[in-house]
Formats: structure tokens, sequence, C-alpha cells
């Protein structure tokens, strides 16, 4: 039996070029291409899910248990991550049913393309159904792994200026920036009794999308970007398989101060598919993402510096 067929019975039954400047400064944009960036965060995230039972008229939510996650972010030069963890002395976190949050991203800003990848990894599920009791299974595991690569048109946006990373937006403007997203999410319950095996999903889309960098004052920003796109989903639950429609809409949404040395804000995003099946069960999923960061901006060490020109290099970057 599939997961998903498993989930309705229970509830049923109950290429730029880089200066070596400290700083680069047009009409637009300031860069800070030689300055190592650190950030610290708290966020919260998550990837939920919706199972619509079309044939029977219900609707179930899967829910991760909600984590306050703790991370850090490093960006230098086009290169930049992100690991975030879910630490037992927040308050939140303390009532952990077994459950387990973790989240990395990594960004390659290459002239004016952005490649942007993910990883979140999910343990401890809630099943919920207005009206029915919460199905808790603490051996569902949930990771989506994937990305998107984007292109931007406006040679005086900065896309790192909308997450406040090693540049700022000096005057405001916008810009069309088109991007192509696939990302692989499995449910595996192969550690719950009651499931024993797996189902996953892959997901294609071309996303239209417009971003503008707001400059309200010297060092403050409000920043946000909308997406609206289509593709395809192949899913396969058990021994069923099948490929449909898939859209897709996406925003963005940040402020914050941001100086040469000291930045600091919100950011939040949201996606959300809708995988249109022929079938009788439809999937929706959507990853919710909200954090407080802080930052300071250095010199990098110099074998950091020696290391990343040798990289690009070989790259051509």
């Amino acid at each position: 039996m599939g997961i998903k067929g498993f989930i309705g019975m229970v509830l049923l039954t109950g290429s730029g070029c880089f200066a070596q400047a400290d700083s680069i400064t047009s009409a637009y944009i300031q860069k800070f291409p030689d300055k190592l960036s650190v950030q610290l965060f708290t966020l919260k995230t998550s990837n939920q899910f919706t199972i619509d039972y079309q044939d029977i008229g219900r609707t179930i939510s899967v829910e991760p248990n909600e984590k306050r996650t703790l991370g850090i972010a490093v960006q230098y030069d086009f290169i930049s991550f992100s690991l975030g963890f879910a630490p037992k002395f927040f308050t939140e976190n303390k009532d952990n049913r077994d459950s387990k949050m973790t989240s990395f991203g990594l960004n390659l800003f290459l002239g004016k393309w952005m490649q942007h990848f993910d990883l979140y990894y999910q343990k401890g599920i809630s099943l919920k159904e207005e009206g029915y009791e919460e199905a808790y299974l603490a051996g569902l595991k949930t990771i989506k792994i994937g990305g998107s690569t984007s292109y931007v048109f406006n040679d005086n946006y900065s896309f790192r200026a909308l997450a406040f990373q090693n540049e700022r937006q000096l005057k405001s403007t916008g810009s069309f920036a088109p991007s192509l997203s696939y990302y692989y999410t499995e449910f595996n319950g192969r550690k719950e009794p009651q499931l024993g095996g797996k189902s996953y999903f892959v997901d294609v889309a071309l996303a239209p999308a417009y971003n503008y960098n707001w400059v309200v004052a010297k060092k403050v920003l409000i920043a946000g970007g909308l997406s609206v796109g289509a593709g395809v989903t192949y899913t396969k639950d058990g021994s069923v398989s099948d490929t449909d429609f898939l859209t897709q809409a996406g925003l963005t949404l940040s402020l914050g101060y941001n100086s040469e040395t000291f930045y600091g804000g919100v950011y939040a995003k949201g996606l959300v598919s809708n995988h249109d099946a022929d079938t009788a069960v439809n999937m929706d999923d959507t990853i919710a993402y909200g954090t407080v960061f802080f930052g300071y901006r250095f010199d990098p060490p110099r074998f950091l510096k020696e290391k990343t020109e040798e990289i690009k290099e070989k790259i051509k970057i």
C-alpha cells in the first residue's frame, strides 16, 4: 500500500567579472567582492503537504512537528551557503516527539545567473483533518532536494541585496527574472511499522518572475518578488505512478538594514505547488520560510582568497 493510501485509510478509520577592490560602486549597486560575510539567523521553516481525496470529499493536512531552527550562513565572492538545525534549548523544540528538522541552502552567483540549491529533512509528521483526532507518525520522514536556475535581465538590479548578502542596492529598481525549478520530494515510511515503504514525486516548472528592491533610506531596503509558473510532476506511490500538470507560485519579502560592515533584518519566502492529478487523490506541496538574521562583513583569510581565485580560473568565471 502506498503512503497516500495509508494516510487515507488511517483517517477514514480515525558569467560576470570580479574585481579585487574592497567595494565596487555604481549608480545602482555597491558590491563587496573582497569581503567575507557571516550571518547568524533563527528561522521557522517547514515543508507541508495537503492531500485531497476527491472521491470522498476529504482533505488531509500533512504537517511536520514545528521547529525553530538556528543557523549560520556564509558568503564569499560568488558562493554562499547556509546550514540550519533545531536545537532543543528553544522552548518550542522541547516537545520534540522524536522529531527532527535540518535545512541546507547553497547559492552560486555567476554573472547574471543565480543557481540555488535546497535540502529539507523532516522527521515526525502529523496527519490532521477538522473534526477528526490527530494522528502522529514519529517514524515518517520527508526529504526535499532540488533548486532553481534564474536569470536577471536588469544589470542595475541586485539579487544579492534582496537577501542582504555582499551587495547593497543604492537606487530602487526591479527586474524580470524567470527561473527553472526542479525538486525531488520523498515520503519515507520504512521506520513506521504500518507503512514500510516510500513514495516520491519530482516537480519541474518554468516560472516567469519579477523582483523589486525599494531603497526607502540610504541603508534601509524593502524588497520582494513574485513568480507564477507551470510544469510537470511525476509521482510514484507504491505500485502506482502518474505524470500530471503542475502549477506553482512563489513569493519573497524582505526588510532590513545594510551598511558596509553590519547588516540585519527579516526575510520570508514561500513556494506553493499544486499537483493537478487525474487520479482520485491530489497532493499539494508548500514550503514556508521565515527568518530573522544578523550579519557582519570582514576581510577573508589569505588562503580563502587564493583558493577562490583558483576555482574561478578553473571554471572560467
